[in-house]
Protein backbone atom coordinates (compact mmCIF):
# COMPACT_ATOMS: atom_id res chain seq x y z
CA UNK A 1 0.00 0.00 0.00
CA UNK A 2 2.85 2.44 0.89
CA UNK A 3 4.48 1.61 -2.41
CA UNK A 4 1.27 2.48 -4.32
CA UNK A 5 0.83 5.78 -2.46
CA UNK A 6 4.46 6.68 -3.10
CA UNK A 7 4.09 5.95 -6.83
CA UNK A 8 0.88 8.01 -6.93
CA UNK A 9 2.57 11.08 -5.36
CA UNK A 10 5.61 10.65 -7.60
CA UNK A 11 3.31 10.58 -10.63
CA UNK A 12 1.42 13.72 -9.52
CA UNK A 13 4.69 15.53 -8.77
CA UNK A 14 6.13 14.71 -12.19
CA UNK A 15 3.00 15.93 -13.96
CA UNK A 16 2.89 19.20 -12.01
CA UNK A 17 6.60 19.90 -12.53
CA UNK A 18 6.20 19.55 -16.29
CA UNK A 19 3.02 21.63 -16.43
CA UNK A 20 3.10 24.37 -18.99
CA UNK A 21 1.37 27.72 -18.94
CA UNK A 22 -0.05 29.07 -22.18
CA UNK A 23 -1.21 32.63 -22.85
CA UNK A 24 -3.34 33.98 -25.69
CA UNK A 25 -1.42 35.84 -28.37
CA UNK A 26 -0.93 36.74 -32.02
CA UNK A 27 1.94 35.79 -34.32
CA UNK A 28 3.12 37.60 -37.47
CA UNK A 29 5.43 35.64 -39.72
CA UNK A 30 8.26 36.98 -41.89
CA UNK A 31 5.82 36.64 -44.81
CA UNK A 32 3.39 38.93 -42.91
CA UNK A 33 0.89 36.11 -42.34
CA UNK A 34 -1.06 36.83 -39.14
CA UNK A 35 -2.01 33.96 -36.86
CA UNK A 36 -4.58 35.23 -34.35
CA UNK A 37 -6.02 33.83 -31.12
CA UNK A 38 -3.38 31.18 -30.52
CA UNK A 39 -2.19 30.07 -27.12
CA UNK A 40 1.54 30.63 -26.78
CA UNK A 41 3.68 28.87 -24.21
CA UNK A 42 4.83 31.25 -21.48
CA UNK A 43 8.54 30.67 -20.98
CA UNK A 44 11.33 32.95 -19.70
CA UNK A 45 12.21 36.04 -21.71
CA UNK A 46 15.53 34.49 -22.75
CA UNK A 47 13.83 31.35 -24.07
CA UNK A 48 11.13 33.47 -25.73
CA UNK A 49 13.79 34.87 -28.05
CA UNK A 50 14.97 31.43 -29.13
CA UNK A 51 11.89 29.18 -29.22
CA UNK A 52 8.17 29.53 -29.83
CA UNK A 53 5.56 26.90 -29.06
CA UNK A 54 1.88 27.53 -29.60
CA UNK A 55 -1.39 25.68 -29.97
CA UNK A 56 -3.28 26.57 -33.15
CA UNK A 57 -7.06 26.83 -33.66
CA UNK A 58 -7.29 23.09 -34.36
CA UNK A 59 -5.58 22.27 -31.03
CA UNK A 60 -2.33 21.14 -32.66
CA UNK A 61 0.97 22.05 -30.99
CA UNK A 62 3.18 24.05 -33.38
CA UNK A 63 6.90 24.78 -33.02
CA UNK A 64 7.90 27.02 -35.94
CA UNK A 65 11.49 28.02 -36.62
CA UNK A 66 11.99 31.23 -34.64
CA UNK A 67 13.65 32.78 -37.71
CA UNK A 68 10.29 32.57 -39.52
CA UNK A 69 8.65 34.87 -36.95
CA UNK A 70 8.63 38.65 -37.45
CA UNK A 71 6.94 39.42 -34.14
CA UNK A 72 4.46 38.03 -31.66
CA UNK A 73 2.45 39.05 -28.64
CA UNK A 74 1.97 36.84 -25.63
CA UNK A 75 -0.59 38.34 -23.29
CA UNK A 76 0.68 41.89 -22.65
CA UNK A 77 4.21 41.13 -23.82
CA UNK A 78 5.47 42.01 -27.28
CA UNK A 79 8.45 40.33 -28.94
CA UNK A 80 9.69 41.81 -32.20
CA UNK A 81 12.58 41.54 -34.63
CA UNK A 82 14.92 44.53 -34.95
CA UNK A 83 17.87 45.22 -37.22
CA UNK A 84 21.12 45.68 -35.30
CA UNK A 85 24.72 45.60 -36.52
CA UNK A 86 23.86 43.90 -39.78
CA UNK A 87 21.59 41.20 -38.37
CA UNK A 88 17.96 40.75 -37.42
CA UNK A 89 17.50 39.83 -33.76
CA UNK A 90 14.41 39.09 -31.69
CA UNK A 91 13.90 41.36 -28.65
CA UNK A 92 11.24 42.07 -26.05
CA UNK A 93 9.66 45.50 -26.34
CA UNK A 94 9.68 47.20 -22.93
CA UNK A 95 8.26 50.58 -23.96
CA UNK A 96 6.32 51.48 -27.08
CA UNK A 97 6.44 55.27 -27.07
CA UNK A 98 5.29 58.02 -29.37
CA UNK A 99 8.88 59.09 -30.02
CA UNK A 100 11.17 56.47 -28.47
CA UNK A 101 10.93 52.69 -28.05
CA UNK A 102 12.88 50.59 -25.58
CA UNK A 103 13.82 46.95 -26.24
CA UNK A 104 15.49 44.30 -24.13
CA UNK A 105 17.37 41.16 -25.10
CA UNK A 106 18.31 38.66 -22.39
CA UNK A 107 20.69 36.17 -23.92
CA UNK A 108 23.44 33.94 -22.45
CA UNK A 109 22.98 35.52 -19.02
CA UNK A 110 23.47 39.07 -20.28
CA UNK A 111 20.79 41.70 -20.77
CA UNK A 112 21.25 44.21 -23.57
CA UNK A 113 19.01 47.22 -24.16
CA UNK A 114 18.25 49.05 -27.39
CA UNK A 115 16.53 52.39 -27.96
CA UNK A 116 14.87 53.36 -31.20
CA UNK A 117 13.53 56.69 -32.29
CA UNK A 118 10.24 55.96 -34.04
CA UNK A 119 10.93 55.59 -37.77
CA UNK A 120 14.65 56.15 -37.18
CA UNK A 121 17.76 54.20 -36.25
CA UNK A 122 18.23 51.80 -33.36
CA UNK A 123 21.09 52.25 -30.90
CA UNK A 124 22.48 49.59 -28.59
CA UNK A 125 22.70 51.04 -25.09
CA UNK A 126 26.29 50.74 -23.81
CA UNK A 127 26.74 48.97 -20.48
CA UNK A 128 29.69 51.10 -19.32
CA UNK A 129 28.80 54.30 -17.45
CA UNK A 130 30.99 56.64 -19.47
CA UNK A 131 29.80 55.37 -22.84
CA UNK A 132 26.18 55.22 -21.63
CA UNK A 133 26.00 58.95 -20.90
CA UNK A 134 27.96 59.96 -24.01
CA UNK A 135 26.09 57.75 -26.50
CA UNK A 136 22.59 58.41 -25.14
CA UNK A 137 23.08 62.17 -24.71
CA UNK A 138 24.29 62.39 -28.32
CA UNK A 139 21.48 60.16 -29.60
CA UNK A 140 18.80 62.15 -27.75
CA UNK A 141 20.34 65.58 -28.45
CA UNK A 142 17.10 66.75 -30.08
CA UNK A 143 15.70 66.89 -26.50
CA UNK A 144 18.30 69.23 -24.93
CA UNK A 145 17.02 69.03 -21.33
CA UNK A 146 17.01 65.23 -21.34
CA UNK A 147 20.40 65.06 -23.07
CA UNK A 148 21.91 67.50 -20.54
CA UNK A 149 20.66 65.41 -17.58
CA UNK A 150 22.04 62.23 -19.15
CA UNK A 151 25.42 63.82 -19.85
CA UNK A 152 25.68 65.14 -16.27
CA UNK A 153 24.67 61.64 -15.04
CA UNK A 154 21.66 63.12 -13.26
CA UNK A 155 19.56 60.67 -15.31
CA UNK A 156 20.77 57.08 -15.35
CA UNK A 157 17.55 55.01 -15.28
CA UNK A 158 16.83 53.92 -18.84
CA UNK A 159 13.06 53.62 -18.38
CA UNK A 160 12.92 57.11 -16.87
CA UNK A 161 14.99 58.50 -19.76
CA UNK A 162 12.62 56.93 -22.30
CA UNK A 163 9.56 58.22 -20.44
CA UNK A 164 10.95 61.79 -20.22
CA UNK A 165 11.91 61.80 -23.89
CA UNK A 166 8.45 60.55 -24.90
CA UNK A 167 6.71 63.16 -22.73
CA UNK A 168 8.86 66.03 -23.99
Amino acid sequence: MKHTILLFFLFIFSISSYGQEFVTGTIITQRYDTIKNVTIEAVSNAKSLLHLTYIDAEGIVQKPDIESIKCYTRGNENFTRIYNSGEMILVKQITAGKKLNLYERAYNGLTTYYVEKVFDEIVKVPSSESKFSRVLSDYLSDAPEVAKKIKSKELVDLKEIVALYNNG
